[in-house]
């Protein structure tokens, strides 16, 4: 059998062809948005309000000279424990401080997860978690209210 293409013939394969190519298209952008919102925070706006307090809390911090060391470590059980190892300018153990923190995954905010940093001994602070899969994590920790201002952040490797 012989076919001719008429012109009717390849406006339909054209329309066939771009119609797949949007289709796709259509089918990613949902599927990024819907992954991702591009928003590193909740509150932006709000942050950018409390950005002056931030700077001072910073200043704050800076004049105290603080040296943090951030390490984690898998525990026999399965668990990461993530340690923090805070000390003064004279390298003396910063001790009796109150620090929360979260576990952040790069790529993938909902697998962030709290931290409940727990003194182990003077300077040596530690917090457990199970269920952590391996790979690259960023650590960020702070002081409760009414403690003296502390923040920081470290992209570390969980085994």
């Amino acid at each position: 059998m012989n076919h001719t293409l008429s012109g009717r013939g390849m406006f339909v394969w054209l329309l066939g062809f771009f119609g797949v190519i949007i289709a796709v298209n259509v089918w990613f952008i949902v599927a990024s948005v819907r992954t991702f919102s591009g928003e590193d925070e909740q509150n932006p706006y709000l942050q950018g309000i409390k950005y002056n307090q931030t700077l001072a809390r910073r200043a704050e911090q800076k004049a105290l000279n603080w040296h943090a060391m951030i390490a984690a470590s898998r525990q026999a059980g399965g668990a990461v424990r993530i340690s923090l190892n805070l000390r003064r300018s004279n390298n003396g153990p910063e001790s009796g401080m109150a620090l929360r923190g979260e576990l952040r995954h790069p790529m993938d905010e909902g697998r962030d997860r709290a931290l409940r940093f727990k003194e182990t001994s003077r300077g040596i602070y530690q917090a457990d978690l199970a269920g952590v899969s391996r790979g690259l994590w960023d650590v960020v920790v702070w002081s409760a209210a009414g403690q003296p201002p502390f923040e920081a952040t470290r992209r570390l490797w969980v085994p």
